[in-house]
């Protein structure tokens, strides 16, 4: 008896740029196929009549957070330069807690690893940030340096930190630098280090779990350790500000704070919050000897 042919729903699967594919139907036969792009972001974003009404919970305080905004996938960081990217069609929900200014999206909350790699972080990905491949770590490594200057034999791990480019870079100037990256690494946890120093550059954005993420960070630091780290904060962002360039799903940027947010979020575990700017922000319990 023959094979029966795999029969796919008419008009069911449509290309999209940047190595994803969206899928409208919902009957495949006789055929093994990945979750689409839209069934993954579809299995948690779908927003009805009745939900549209409804609250959902704040990730870091637990507040009330309605419905903020929606957005294309394919929204980007790039898109200020002139980087528009054709639309998916898979929209994605973002909401607002109306305590601490959180805003935050459900829709990649069941994704794993893989989703992300094949999704987001892709050979593509540095069409929507490109200053990842050399220029901000080279910048960054700068700021580190500035910042230890008068720490000796501190150990440092830069949390979040891609390839290992900026720890590189540290190290070339006799830095204690490690790299660890829950997209590159092969271990499921960082390393286990007594830091003097995390960094984490344009790192917290990306994360589903700000919580985990921020208790992971903050693990391998000695009891003076102090992480610094980057994120742009959206204080003063009129309300639905959806276009706002830094809320930009086709990056990443599922999880966008403000200050209070990120007050909140470390004074959960213990640190206060220091914010050198909007974008540039020291977590610290009692300041080292180093940095008096």
């Amino acid at each position: 008896m023959a094979e029966p042919k795999a029969h796919i729903d008419a008009f069911a699967w449509v290309s999209t740029p940047f190595g994803s594919s969206v899928y409208y139907g919902n009957r495949v036969q006789g055929a093994q196929r990945a979750p689409s792009l839209c069934e993954r972001v579809m299995q948690t974003s779908v927003v009805t009549e009745a939900s549209a009404v409804s609250v959902a919970v704040c990730k870091i305080c637990g507040g009330n957070s309605p419905l903020y905004g929606v957005t294309d996938f394919n929204k980007n960081c790039a898109e200020p330069g002139g980087m528009y990217l054709p639309l998916t069609g898979v929209p994605v929900y973002y909401r607002c807690c109306e305590h601490c200014g959180l805003i935050f999206t459900n829709a990649f909350d069941h994704w794993q690893k893989a989703d992300f790699q094949q999704h987001i972080y892709n050979d593509d990905y540095v069409r929507v940030d490109p200053d990842y491949v050399e220029s901000r770590p080279t910048h960054n490594a700068t700021t580190v340096l500035d910042f230890i200057g008068k720490g000796e034999g501190l150990v440092l791990l830069d949390y979040g930190g891609g390839d290992g480019k900026l720890s590189a870079l540290l190290r070339a100037h006799g830095v204690d630098a490690h790299s660890w990256d829950p997209m590159n690494a092969a271990d499921s946890a960082p390393p286990p280090l007594s830091c003097d120093v995390v960094t984490a550059f344009e790192v917290l954005e990306h994360t589903p779990t700000p919580r985990e993420s921020v208790a992971e960070a903050l693990g391998v630091l000695n009891a003076q350790g102090v992480m610094l780290f980057s994120t742009s904060t959206i204080d003063h962002l009129p309300a639905r500000a959806i276009d706002y360039w830094y809320i930009a799903p086709r990056n990443g940027h599922i999880t966008i704070y403000s200050s209070l947010a990120l007050d909140t979020l470390f004074a959960q575990f213990g640190y206060r919050v220091h914010h050198f700017s909007n974008n540039l922000h020291l977590a610290v319990k009692e300041p080292p000897a180093w940095l008096r």
